[in-house]
């Protein structure tokens, strides 16, 4: 007889039943310099799903005033890039601090990603400074989920593996990008703290209750230059299915653009000529604001493809398959030109 061949979700049903969640702390790596270059590679033991990536620094800061101002999505400028390679030729996680701040912002609670008054709160930032130097504490942490939400499986990396290698490469920031600095005033970077932790699930000793490991989310960021006073066409990559697109425009003198700032709607266009998302950027940043409870950043907006009621939590009935598009674009009319980051959340098939 015929061994009946089991789906994904009765695959995740199982592993649901047959495996345990572990939460696995990486070594500390500190720099006391700038601008470097730092590397982690990750155990070869059970399945991936999450890396929480926790920043601590000291920075001290010299100004004639007993404080200098904090930048917009400060202190997330700290990690100049984040990079998760996989020995396969993919790079699940390819963004900058800010993209990585950005990639949070379609969630619930999203008031943890803002600086606190509290030491132990997600984000803590000071920001005192004298003539001579004062020493302030910054700390914070981003979450990268390598799956799709906490419900599905979907996304797991096998690291036990022979044949797989996973690490982790993060190039820090100055210390200086996260103060609003004026003339005179400065800002050095004492020490900077930097901890993985890994959440990882057990390996199921059934093969029934292996789950699919076919599908890999990639999450990546690129910034492109946009004219004013006229159409602009951004061509956003093909040969994978979109979940999510998170957009922030920004003038030439980086600051974020109103809704008023657009002439016409925000448009996704396939194959030149099919429009399926065309919405005025006013309703579109309402509709962020309804979906997530809370208002985005200025300048933000973001396609939830897995949205069916609850953020993240959809089906794939929404999703883009570029597999078959020869085009996809992003299509937008502005008064004001400038530049817009663009951080796309992706599913690729691996066989």
């Amino acid at each position: 007889m015929a061994t009946q061949q089991l789906n994904a979700q009765q695959k995740a049903f199982l592993f649901n039943q047959a495996t345990r969640k572990t939460n696995q702390m990486i070594p500390t790596r500190t720099v006391t310099e700038d601008s470097q270059t730092v590397q982690f590679d990750f155990p070869k033991a059970r399945l991936l799903s999450k890396l929480y990536f926790e920043v601590e620094a000291i920075i001290n800061v010299k100004s004639t005033n007993t404080a200098v101002k904090v930048k917009r999505f400060s202190p997330y400028q700290l990690i100049r890039k984040m990079t998760v390679d996989l020995n396969n030729g993919f790079s699940p996680v390819v963004m900058s601090g800010e993209s990585l701040y950005l990639s949070q912002t379609g969630r619930f609670h999203p008031e943890v990603l803002k600086p606190s008054d509290s030491i132990r709160a997600m984000t803590y930032v000071e920001s005192k400074a004298s003539a001579a130097g004062v020493d302030n504490k910054v700390k914070f942490q981003v979450e990268v989920p390598f799956t799709l939400n906490d419900r599905d499986p979907v996304g797991l990396i096998l690291l036990q593996n022979a044949e797989t290698l996973v690490n982790l490469t993060v190039d820090t920031g100055k210390a200086g990008d996260i103060y609003d600095l004026g003339s005179g005033e400065s800002a050095t970077l004492k020490s900077m703290k930097m901890t993985p932790m890994l959440e990882t699930f057990s390996i199921p000793p059934t093969p029934d209750a292996f789950p699919d490991i076919s599908v890999l989310k990639l999450v990546s960021d690129k910034t492109e230059k946009f004219a004013g006073n006229g159409q602009n066409i951004i061509t956003l990559q093909t040969g994978t299915i979109y979940r999510k697109l998170y957009l922030m425009f920004l003038d030439d003198n980086g600051v974020p653009l109103k809704d008023s700032d657009f002439q016409g709607n925000l448009e996704l266009v396939f194959n030149q000529a099919d429009i399926p998302f065309s919405v005025k950027p006013s309703i579109f940043a309402a509709k962020n604001h309804s979906d997530f409870g809370h208002e985005l950043d200025e300048g933000v907006y973001v396609f939830d493809f897995a949205n069916q009621g609850i953020p993240n939590q959809g089906g794939s009935r929404d999703y883009i398959d570029t597999e078959r598009l020869t085009e996809f674009w992003l299509r937008f009319s502005t008064q004001k030109a400038g530049r817009v980051v663009i951080v796309a959340e992706k599913l690729s098939r691996l066989r």
